[in-house]
Order: C-alpha cells, then sequence, then structure tokens
C-alpha cells in the first residue's frame, strides 16, 4: 500500500489554512493509539486550543512512521501498548525519536508494567502519563513537554531511582563482572536469603525497583535464574 492510500485511511489534518497564532507558531501533534475512541477524545480535547493541531493520528506503527515522515510532528502522542504487547510501541519511540530530530513523545498508556517504562525513559521520552488522568493534566503535560520540560506523573521515583543507579560509577566485583554499587548492594542482601520485599525495605527502595536490578544481575552474570545469582556470584569471587 503507497503512503498515500496509508494516509487516506487515517486522519491527516492539512493545516496549510490555519491562522497563525502572534508570536507562538502551532505545535503539530500526531495521536498513535490502537484504539479509535482515545484518538478521537484526543483530538476533541485539542480542537480549541489555538496553539496546536492534530496532524495526524494512528493506529499502528508502520502508519505512525509513513505519517510522521509526510509531516513531521512536533510531538507525539504515543501509547506503548498498540495490541501487539509493548515491544511494538517502544520499538516505535525509538525509531521516532531517531527519525525525527527535535520530536517530542509523551506516552500516554494503560501499561503498568514500570519495566517498560524504564525502558521507554532510556530511549529518550519526554513524559509518561497513565491512561485514566485527567483530560486537564493531559492538556497540561503536553504544554508542558513542548515547553521542552518533562513530565512523568507516576511511578517517577522508581524510574529515577534506576537511572541514577545506572549514572553511578560501575563497581568491578572480583570476578570481573561490572556491577552498580546499587547492583552490589542488592546482591548482599540477596545471599543472606532476603526477599525483593525485605530488600526494598533495607534499601528503602520500591519492589518494582528492587526486581529491576535483580534482572539486571541476572543480565550480567549470564544466568536465568534467581536462585543462580548468588551461587554464580560466589564462585566468581564477588560475594
Amino acid at each position: 500500500m503507497t503512503a498515500d492510500a496509508l494516509l487516506d485511511r487515517h486522519t491527516v489534518l492539512d493545516t496549510a489554512g490555519a491562522v497563525p497564532t502572534t508570536g507562538r507558531r502551532t505545535a503539530r501533534l500526531l495521536v498513535v493509539d490502537d484504539e479509535a475512541i482515545v484518538r478521537f477524545g484526543l483530538r476533541q480535547l485539542f480542537a480549541a486550543d489555538p496553539h496546536l493541531a492534530v496532524v495526524g493520528e494512528a493506529a499502528t506503527p508502520r502508519d505512525a512512521l509513513v505519517i510522521a515522515d509526510r509531516c513531521p510532528p512536533d510531538l507525539v502522542i504515543l501509547d506503548v501498548d498498540l495490541g501487539r504487547g509493548d515491544a511494538a510501541g517502544v520499538e516505535l519511540a525509538r525509531m521516532l525519536l531517531e527519525r525525527h530530530r527535535g520530536v517530542r513523545i509523551l506516552v500516554l498508556t494503560g501499561c503498568r508494567d514500570r519495566d517498560v517504562m524504564l525502558r521507554t525513559v532510556r530511549l529518550g521520552v519526554h513524559g509518561y502519563v497513565r491512561k485514566g488522568a485527567d483530560t486537564a493534566d493531559i492538556a497540561r503535560a503536553v504544554h508542558t513537554l513542548l515547553r521542552g520540560e518533562s513530565v512523568f506523573d507516576t511511578g517517577g521515583a522508581v524510574v529515577m531511582d534506576a537511572l541514577r543507579d545506572e549514572d553511578r560509577p560501575p563497581v568491578r566485583g572480583l570476578g570481573g563482572a561490572m556491577l552498580t554499587e546499587r547492583e552490589n548492594q542488592v546482591l548482599r542482601l540477596l545471599a543472606v536469603g532476603m526477599s525483593n520485599r525485605e530488600i526494598g525495605r533495607r534499601l528503602v527502595i520500591s519492589e518494582a525497583t528492587v526486581k529491576f536490578h535483580v534482572r539486571n544481575l541476572r543480565d550480567k552474570l549470564d544466568v536465568r535464574r534467581r536462585t543462580e545469582i548468588v551461587y554464580t556470584a560466589t564462585r566468581q569471587g564477588i560475594v
């Protein structure tokens, strides 16, 4: 199917006749969500805003890229769960950021997986808002992103904690594995038999953040099971 045919299947609004506002250019928005009712609601939400124009909407990653290439948006409102699991939405975010320098991405999703949030933040998305937020909060988030700021309405503490740990200089274990300071802390507590909840309480972090570090430990020590982490680390002389 040609690009023009794809554009015919999805709403792409012509902004050539828009009346420019004094001192401020109309920002172009692209809405990507597999639910038609959500796309309609967002289009209605911004219809009366003189500073914003929804120039396109799409239900799939492929169609979103076609529209973005044809009419580059200033901001994309993206649900990472596009009916194909979160992987498709996360990959779409990566491609949009690579192909359209300067584009801002607001993830608006019902996905509650903190790992997905971390992955999208690492890619460089600028906002993460859960579906169910007030329309005023969504509109405020869009304007905040267009000012060059970021918005993470929930779970932000978990994300920032994990990213701060990654920014700290790595600590080399005796066996050669490069672990962060926080990963070493989690490993030592795993070694004495603590659960994720107990580790979270001891380190004053959430259980979701503990799971994130345990997953990293599995990857770095090249093991598949949680129970193998301490055994492998002990053999390598890390604990």
